[in-house]
């Protein structure tokens, strides 16, 4: 017989764990480049929510491209 309890909590962890490496996705796809309408048209949320995943996992919704250089690059 089927541990209902267990099985729904693996489920959930699994689904948490998959939409973790989602916000990464999407805030790494950023990084790269793109539009935050591609990337929300690509993860299937809107683009107001992929700017917001870009802030909270990279601290800023500019792409590498956009950023000033660090300190670290400037003083090379």
């Amino acid at each position: 017989m089927t541990d209902w309890e267990a099985q729904l909590r693996r489920d959930t962890k699994a689904i948490d764990q998959r939409e973790q490496t989602r916000r990464e996705h999407v805030a790494a796809a950023r990084l790269d480049g793109h539009s935050f309408r591609e990337i929300g048209s690509w993860a299937s949320i809107n683009h107001e929510r992929a700017r917001q995943i870009c802030i909270d996992i990279n601290g800023d919704s500019r792409t590498h491209a956009e950023r000033p250089p660090s300190s670290e690059e400037t003083t090379r």
